[in-house]
């Protein structure tokens, strides 16, 4: 792959933005585990579950906009994904101490804070690793680079329930938690210390103004926010209920083996990320990503009324199009902006978008079982219909060109 633009060492930027989205993507899919947790280790209700959800993922996704404009104004977006990538570390830390029942009486109190540090940690990734790699890569490689880039975070999700279920045979669930909280500290050290000349360069470089920033907020970035948005609660208010779905209905145990029951579905995403990352050269993206939300809600469907090995076919099938986003709509949203500054675009499209809907479709099912957890089946069932739904609203989305790229702001 050759780099164009002016990121040199286009390879070094795909190794440690990769090891980046292998640990920002293996906490962000975690917390749904360890809220699984909290149930019988704290005894958490269902609505306390919830609120830790809607705290999670609105911290992400408000503060990720914050995050890509501040990176479009001042630059550094290498070194900015470093910062966040260790702040995940203390996040993991602080549900560490909630778990182990260091917090006494204040214990949720103290979830709620390891939450909101966890979930602007993860605001910092996306919008900053899609901007490295949308200026180290031409067009024509950028979705390759994509999809390798996304089938790490994938192997990251599907590793972390994996090294958590293998951990925990050796030491207790709640200190198990400190080793993903030391692999989030060490990877900001590794990914500042590899890219410390893009580091030095961005220090010498010109901030952006404000006025270029804004000119990412254009047309087609607005339209493809919604669709993400719209796509984003149906498929993770299914997927960050499925570790609790696992352990309340299918009466999976609250353990290491929660983990790796969970890791079939992350597993999925390994393969779907690169497959759809080469996709997005030869075939329309719109249409890639009705696929993928047709997919994602079709599999889940099948997966409500099925058992056995088919059930696990399914939950593998249900990560393989749920997990294709990073590819699929960080691909699109190069093209609807300017030249430029992108990490703006990119925080509204995945952060307020994808972002946002994963506050959403999780309150919608945490709504729905209030009254129990034998209501979770109702609450996916709902999200299976949004999918459908959402999979025809790519029809919305322009088609590439000069029109989509245009300012809303002039």
């Amino acid at each position: 792959m050759e780099p164009s633009g002016p990121l040199p060492e286009a390879r070094r930027v795909l190794g440690l933005s990769s090891l980046g989205h292998f640990i920002n993507d293996g906490t962000t899919f975690f917390v749904p585990v360890i809220a699984a947790l909290l149930g019988p280790v704290r005894g958490f209700s269902p609505l306390d579950v919830t609120i830790l959800f809607v705290v999670y993922y609105v911290t992400s996704a408000v503060l990720g906009l914050f995050v890509g404009w501040w990176a479009d104004r001042h630059g550094r977006p290498a070194y900015l994904m470093a910062v966040g990538i260790g702040l995940l570390g203390l996040g993991l830390f602080l549900f560490y101490v909630v778990l182990a029942g260091l917090g006494g009486p204040i214990g949720y109190p103290v979830a709620l804070i390891a939450g909101s540090v966890t979930g602007f940690a993860t605001s910092f990734y996306h919008p900053l690793g899609a901007s490295l790699l949308q200026r180290a890569f031409r067009p024509e490689r950028r979705g390759v680079a994509m999809g390798i880039n996304g089938a790490a975070g994938s192997i990251g999700r599907a590793s972390y329930p994996v090294l958590f279920f293998l951990v925990t045979l050796a030491v207790v669930t709640s200190d198990a938690i400190l080793l993903f909280a030391a692999f989030g500290v060490l990877a900001a050290f590794a990914i500042a210390s590899g890219l410390r000349s893009v580091v030095a360069a961005e220090r010498k470089a010109v901030p952006s103004t404000g006025s270029n920033a804004r000119e990412s907020v254009t047309g087609g970035i607005i339209r493809l926010t919604g669709v993400s948005f719209v796509r984003s609660v149906a498929s993770q208010g299914v997927a960050v209920w499925i570790p609790t779905y696992l352990t309340a209905v299918r009466g999976v145990p609250a353990s290491g083996a929660l983990g790796l029951a969970v890791a079939v579905m992350y597993v999925g995403g390994i393969l779907g990320q690169p497959v759809f990352g080469l996709l997005v050269s030869v075939v329309d993206r719109r249409l890639l990503i009705g696929l993928a939300s047709a997919g994602s809600a079709l599999t889940t469907l099948g997966y409500l009324f099925t058992g056995g090995v088919t059930a696990g076919v399914l939950l593998f099938l249900i990560g393989f199009f749920t997990f294709s986003a990073f590819p699929l709509l960080m691909t699109l949203s190069a093209e609807y902006v300017p030249s430029g500054p992108s990490s703006l675009a990119n925080a509204l499209v995945f952060g307020l978008g994808s972002g946002g809907g994963s506050t959403v479709g999780p309150l919608i099912v945490g709504a729905i079982a209030a009254g129990g957890y034998a209501l979770l089946t109702t609450g996916l069932e709902a999200m299976v219909a949004l999918g459908i739904v959402s999979a025809f609203l790519v029809l919305l989305l322009p088609p590439v060109g000069r029109a989509a790229r245009v300012s809303l702001f002039g």
